[in-house]
This record gives C-alpha cells, sequence and structure tokens, in this order.
C-alpha cells in the first residue's frame, strides 16, 4: 500500500490530540494500512490517521475538528465489512474507530428498552443483560463477539433472532447520532425536549435514516433497542434435502408461519467447507456451550455426548441441509413450533438428521472471526441477494448455472464457491454464494487472528489469476442480482446502490445527504455517494 498522499495539518493533529490524547491518534503506517482494509480488499490510499475517541463528547469534538479541517471522517466498528463501507476513497480521510465507545448506559426493565453506546459488541451487550433475563429481539450476528452495534446498524446484520423479528435494524427505537459539523442529533422519541428514547415513531421516521446507511449519513454514537425476556425453551433441528427447490420451498413456508427464529441453509460445496474444520468431538468449548445452554445439566450433558459422537459425519450424504431454531416461553409452545416445522420440512421431501450445528451454534453463538476464513487458511468473500420468497429458487437456479458456466476454471485456480441460505421473516430470502481461493493471508488476517490461530493455516503463494477471477464472478453476481431485482443488506462501496434505485427515490437520498452533510464528508463513496 502506498504512503498516504496528505498528512494531518498541525493545528487538526493538535485539536485531535488535545480532544482524546496522543495515544489515540494513530499516524503509523502499519496502523494506517490495516484500518484501510477490510476482508475483501485494501483501500487504494490509505487514511491520514486513525483516532479513538473513548465519550460521545469526544466523538462529537472529533468529528467537528476533523471536517472542521476540510478532511472526511469514515466510521469503523470491529471491521468485519467485505464491501469496503470504511475504506477511504480519497486521502484526506481520518478513520473514527468507534470501540472505546463500549458501555451500557440504560438498562429499563419497567419500559422495555437498552442503551448502549455504538462500539459495544453484540456479545458485550448479550453479557450485560443476561443477568436480567432480557435481551433484544435481533441480538446479533455470527461475528458478534467482533461486531459491534453501531457497524451492524449501518449494515442491516441478520442471524440471531432475524427468522423472526428481522434485521438489526428492526430491534431500534431510538438512535444518537453525531452529524457531519459535530451535532449530536437524537431520533425516535428522544427527539422530544422532555422524553427518553421509549419509541421509534414520532412523525417522520428519522430513526429509519440513519439505519442501513452505511455510515453515509452521520456516525452512530448510542442505539437504543427493545428489549424481551429470554425465552424460556428452545429447540433445533436440522433437516437434508435432494433439490436446492425442496430446501426453498421448506425455508420458505417456514419464514411465512413464523415459527422460527433463525433458519439458514447450506449448499452441498459449503457443508464440505464447513466440514473440513477441526472435529466439533474435539471442540471443547463448543461442547461446553452445548452443555451451559441446555434446561438442566443432565440435559446438556446427554446433547453434549450426540454432538460428539456425530462428529463430522452427519452431513455424509446431505445434499442440502436445513437448520433452524425455535423458541417460545415454555417448552409446549417450543415443541409445537417443532411439530410444525418437521410437517414442513416432510412435505418438500425432507430428512431429519442430527442436530449439531444450531445446537451447537445456539450454544457459542459468537463464534468469532474464524468463519470470514476458509479451513486451510484461504481467502473468503461473499456476495449476497435479499429477495421475495417467490424469487428464490429460480434466482438460485440462475447463479448455479453462472458458476457452472465458469466450473473449469474455478478448478484450474483452486477456487471453491459455495452458498448459503437464510430467511428474513416474514418475507425475505437470503442468498449468499461464498467464494474460497488460496491466496496469500493480508494484513488484516495478521492483524485479526493470533499467532497460535494462524499457524493452523496455510500461507499460500501468490494466486493472481484466481483472485481476478473472484472478483470477475462476484461482478457478474452483482449484474445478475440487480437484474432481478434483489436488494442487499452490507451495502458499503461494492453493491450497485445508485444503479438500482428508481430516479425519485435517488434524488431523495441526494437531499438528505446535502441536508446532515453539505460537503459529503461523512464516508464519501458509500451508498455511491461521491
Amino acid at each position: 500500500m502506498p504512503e498516504t498522499l496528505a498528512s494531518l495539518p498541525d493545528t487538526l493533529r493538535h485539536d485531535l490530540v488535545k480532544t482524546i490524547g496522543a495515544a489515540h491518534v494513530l499516524v503509523d503506517e502499519e496502523t494506517r494500512a490495516f484500518f484501510s482494509q477490510d476482508i475483501g480488499r485494501a483501500a487504494d490510499v490509505p487514511a491520514a490517521a486513525v483516532v479513538q475517541p473513548g465519550t460521545v463528547e469526544e466523538l462529537c469534538a472529533v468529528v467537528a475538528s476533523t471536517t472542521g479541517a476540510g478532511f472526511a471522517v469514515i466510521p469503523r466498528g470491529g471491521g468485519a465489512s467485505y464491501t469496503g463501507g470504511y475504506l477511504p476513497e480519497r486521502p484526506n480521510a481520518v478513520i473514527v474507530d468507534t470501540r472505546r465507545l463500549a458501555r451500557v448506559t440504560t438498562i429499563s426493565p419497567e419500559d422495555m428498552y437498552v442503551t448502549v453506546e455504538c462500539g459495544m459488541t453484540w456479545k458485550g451487550m448479550a453479557d450485560a443483560l443476561r443477568p436480567s433475563g432480557l435481551r433484544t429481539p435481533f441480538w446479533g450476528p455470527l461475528s458478534g463477539a467482533f461486531a459491534t452495534i453501531g457497524g451492524s446498524l449501518s449494515q442491516n446484520s441478520i442471524l440471531w433472532g432475524s427468522a423472526r423479528y428481522g434485521v438489526s435494524a428492526d430491534s431500534v427505537l431510538s438512535l444518537d447520532v453525531v452529524l457531519a459539523d459535530g451535532t449530536l442529533l437524537r431520533t425516535g422519541s428522544a427527539a422530544v425536549r422532555t422524553s427518553s428514547p421509549y419509541f421509534r415513531y414520532y412523525g417522520p421516521d428519522l430513526t429509519g435514516l440513519f439505519l442501513g446507511d452505511t455510515g453515509a449519513l452521520g456516525i452512530k454514537a448510542r442505539a437504543t433497542m427493545r428489549l424481551m425476556r429470554l425465552p424460556a425453551a428452545v429447540q433445533t433441528a436440522s433437516f437434508s434435502f435432494e433439490t436446492h427447490d425442496d430446501l426453498v420451498g421448506a425455508m420458505a413456508e417456514i419464514a411465512r408461519e413464523g415459527i422460527a427464529t433463525e433458519c439458514f441453509g447450506m449448499d452441498p460445496s459449503l457443508q464440505r467447507q464447513r466440514m473440513k474444520r477441526a472435529s466439533l468431538a474435539k471442540d471443547l468449548n463448543a461442547l461446553k456451550g452445548v452443555v451451559t445452554s441446555a434446561r438442566n445439566l443432565a440435559e446438556g450433558v446427554k446433547e453434549a455426548a450426540k454432538v460428539a459422537l456425530a462428529g463430522r459425519r452427519f452431513l455424509d450424504n446431505v445434499p442440502y441441509s436445513m437448520h433452524v431454531c425455535t423458541e417460545a416461553r415454555d417448552q409446549a409452545g417450543a415443541d409445537a413450533a417443532l411439530r410444525d416445522i418437521r410437517r414442513i420440512a416432510a412435505e418438500r421431501r425432507g430428512r431429519e438428521v442430527e442436530n449439531t450445528i444450531p445446537k451447537v451454534m445456539r450454544g457459542e453463538p459468537f463464534m468469532g472471526m474464524l468463519s470470514g476464513i476458509g479451513p486451510e487458511g484461504e481467502r473468503w468473500l461473499p456476495v449476497h441477494a435479499v429477495l421475495p420468497l417467490s424469487q428464490a429458487a429460480a434466482t438460485w437456479s440462475a447463479v448455479k448455472a453462472l458458476l457452472e458456466r465458469h466450473a473449469d476454471a474455478f478448478a484450474q485456480h483452486g477456487i471453491v464457491v459455495g452458498v448459503l441460505t437464510a430467511i428474513v421473516a416474514p418475507s425475505a430470502f437470503v442468498l449468499e454464494p461464498v467464494f474460497y481461493w488460496p491466496a496469500p493471508r493480508t494484513l488484516y488476517y495478521e492483524k485479526v487472528f493470533d499467532r497460535a490461530t494462524l499457524a493452523r493455516f496455510t500461507d499460500f503463494p501468490p494466486n493472481p489469476e484466481g483472485e481476478a477471477l473472484v472478483f470477475d464472478v462476484r461482478g457478474k453476481l452483482k449484474e445478475l442480482f440487480l437484474q432481478r431485482g434483489a436488494t442487499h443488506l452490507q451495502i458499503g462501496k461494492t453493491y450497485p446502490y445508485h444503479e438500482g434505485l428508481r430516479p425519485e427515490a435517488w434524488a431523495l437520498v441526494n437531499a438528505v445527504k446535502n441536508a446532515v452533510d453539505p460537503r459529503h464528508l461523512v464516508n464519501p463513496g458509500s451508498l455511491g455517494l461521491a
């Protein structure tokens, strides 16, 4: 990566150091390089600095000083993006690392909301809420040990709770957002001078403007989310299907019935990649999670023993798999939902198999960043589409046809492509092809994983032709999705948001941007807003 073409002016550096301390104004080359790349790629030019405010007041002052000097500000959370969401597109940019903003400010069991600073991780919030017997309806992505609240709300994350409660944004009541000039904007009922953030809707939904915006409209400082009581009963199940049409049909009907909290599937290729990892029977953390998540110790030990016995062979001879979790206020409710899930699967010729995957995932829901790297250390890069339930099977067929046209080239360069699916209730289906290919480790991986973890992986030689092929086919998939009217969650600077919008919608997005960020200094390039 080349040296930055712009350095911090002395006056700006002085203001930043005065506000947050010299230890939190980082300008060394390696730090700038690391923060200026994500899982997918590195920026052409790194940021001029990385700053780490420790309070919301410091965040406001940092933004005001930086934009006042004509520099762009780019928010970054846990860094698990693969769409260039926080990569600078100009040299005079400062990345704001939000992870020191990690406090729970309010837990209100009376009004059923929690307010947290947006640099907090989902795991941190879940741990803080657990003694109260509460959680948010959507309660985090798989990377929730690293992913921050603010990053996920900017990207409309999915997984835990999504099949019933929707994306991360659907659980939000109110936001505190730092605008381009350092102003702190409160939304929802908190916008009322004498009120608290207990309700989202009062006039136009200002909260919604800043959700899924990929950090293009402001920097999220605090978020208030709805609370619910922890479910008393959880059931899990897994099924095998012969065709992707059968899998999609079962998942779609489960979505319409609203009987699962998580429901996701895998094609044979992705299953093989997942099963190459270390045996679940030897994963003590996974077994511990199965034990502690059970209703009682005896049941937990029994379930852990079944996981250990199944090892990695429980998906042998499974063409397509579906994994489901359902939860309820009592065991009878969870059992009834599971009966309906089994009926729906059987109607689509599904065969029940060992439920190791959802059981282990529920036992250890925030598994770190290992899902973002191949089983042998290969590079990992997904591309996804959000589709209506009725279009999922036909779009998957089109994806398969496109991938099959490149099968020989994939084999030549060691590229493996699998497909992950999920439902986002009650009407959306997520289709996510995932690329794995042998290539050298990037600085991102070197910094995210510890030495012991990296030692388990191969550091492959350069594979420029393979990487070029991955990005070429990924681009073709994005075009296919655009033609089929798909939308996207993590838009960043990758998906054709502008190209896909009707002109009147794009004009309104531009007008909002101009209103909250007239000089376009908040994460320029995100959402296609220069």
